[in-house]
């Protein structure tokens, strides 16, 4: 699902941007998170059904959405805060400190090691680095590589280790809902994991 909404949102929801037929909005939970979670979303995520990290948002009254690319400056001191930490895969340890404030980049893959690199605040942050998850579920887009996740699985994995499983379920329950519905409206059928879990959930150490 990487279908662009129209801008005029002709037929589509005003705040999910998905199709009418499977909005989402009445079944969007609530999670009360203690960690604020930032997003840096790449411009070219802001109209994609796919974006996933548009219904972390939506969801976690402790999250905020920055802007990235199109030409226009972005402001570094907004992540240039105590106690923040950055969520990207670099296959380092669990963070020692528990963080205040999660930076989670949003957008492809390619996108997200460009954001990484080009980003100074964002390399002088302490690293959550998730592992793959045991049992993949289905996605709305195919990872590029095994330990990929879509931006709503990844910060539901990272909220499972660092504030517990339980916190973090009905976020990965709306990860499942969205690839249910979406497969639904193009007709396809494939099997879904049974209440899928994040892998590795343990506590910061």
């Amino acid at each position: 699902m990487r279908s662009t909404t129209p801008r005029d949102l002709s037929g589509h929801c005003t705040r999910c941007l998905l199709n009418q037929s499977i909005c989402v909005c009445a079944a969007l939970p609530t999670v009360m998170a203690r960690t604020e979670i930032v997003l840096i979303r790449h411009v070219a995520e802001r109209w994609l059904t796919s974006n996933s990290g548009r219904f972390a948002a939506l969801a976690l009254p402790n999250a905020r959405v920055l802007e990235y690319g199109g030409g226009e400056p972005f402001n570094e001191s907004e992540i240039e805060l105590a106690g923040s930490a950055v969520l990207f895969h670099t296959g380092t340890p669990a963070l020692s400190v528990m963080p205040r404030r999660l930076i989670v980049l949003d957008a492809s893959f390619r996108q997200a090691s460009r954001m990484y690199k080009r980003i100074d605040a964002l390399r002088a942050l302490p690293v959550l680095s998730l592992p793959a998850a045991r049992e993949p579920p289905a996605r709305l887009r195919a990872p590029p590589h095994a330990a990929g996740m879509s931006t709503l699985e990844a910060v539901a994995s990272a909220l499972a280790r660092l504030e517990g499983e339980e916190l973090a379920q009905p976020l990965f329950a709306l990860h499942g809902e969205l690839v249910r519905r979406a497969d639904a409206l193009r007709g396809r059928n494939r099997a879904y994991p049974s209440g899928f879990k994040p892998s590795a959930a343990s506590s910061v150490r």
